[in-house]
């Protein structure tokens, strides 16, 4: 049964783990622009990069495209430590999950390996909320420009909140029910070798013998 919760709670720390390289790959906001009653969207990604910049020039004079330029160089420096903490907590995640596997298959008595994985999944989860929270706080603040711009969360904040939670729950039970799990199997072997143990034996059997030469004398 406490095989069965460790291996589960390893999947659920992993799953978030692959929902964090999700993360990474999907859009983080929904930029829309309107010009001359014209309003388009466009995806924005963790590198800064704006695809399909053909759609954004409506009155073919370049007037959005060079407003939404602008807009991305003032948000070049959040961009670059965005991407780096999300590389950081797909990295940490990686090193927990590939260790909790092995742990699990090759040294499943051993609870220090699931308490080092499930502390990196912990880890891994906070270096994702950092950037997930902050990015969810520039939301709602209006990008400088010329032309009124209007930015909506991704499919990659919502992931990234998934993504931090599962990891955050797998990690936590890790961490705080595998010791206990451990301990119980080194208690038995202590006392099986104390069972063992000749001293044990003799003090055992002299004892024994004590209480039946007490209970053997007449009254």
């Amino acid at each position: 049964m406490k095989r069965q919760l460790e291996l589960a709670a390893l999947g659920v720390a992993a799953t978030g783990w692959l929902a964090a390289i999700l993360t990474r790959c999907l859009a983080v906001w929904t930029v829309s622009g309107t010009l001359n009653n014209t309003t388009a969207s466009l995806p924005a990604y963790w590198d800064g990069v704006w695809l399909e910049w053909d759609h954004w020039d409506l009155a073919h004079d370049g007037s959005l495209h060079c407003s939404f330029y602008r807009s991305l160089m003032s948000l070049s420096g959040s961009f670059r430590t965005w991407r780096a903490l999300v590389s950081a907590a797909i990295g940490a995640g990686g090193l927990a999950a590939v260790t909790g596997g092995v742990g699990l298959v090759w040294f499943p008595a051993r609870g220090q390996i699931k308490v080092f994985s499930g502390s990196f999944f912990v880890v891994a989860g906070i270096l994702l909320l950092v950037p997930t929270a902050w990015t969810c706080h520039h939301t709602s603040q209006p990008l400088h420009s010329t032309v009124p711009l209007r930015r909506d969360w991704g499919p990659a904040l919502y992931l990234g909140w998934i993504s931090f939670a599962l990891m955050l729950v797998g990690g936590v039970f890790l961490t705080t029910r595998c010791p206990t799990a451990g301990e119980q199997p080194a208690r038995s072997r202590s006392s099986e070798a104390e069972a063992g143990d000749p001293l044990s034996t003799i003090n055992r059997t002299a004892f024994t013998n004590s209480q039946y030469k007490r209970r053997s004398e007449p009254i």
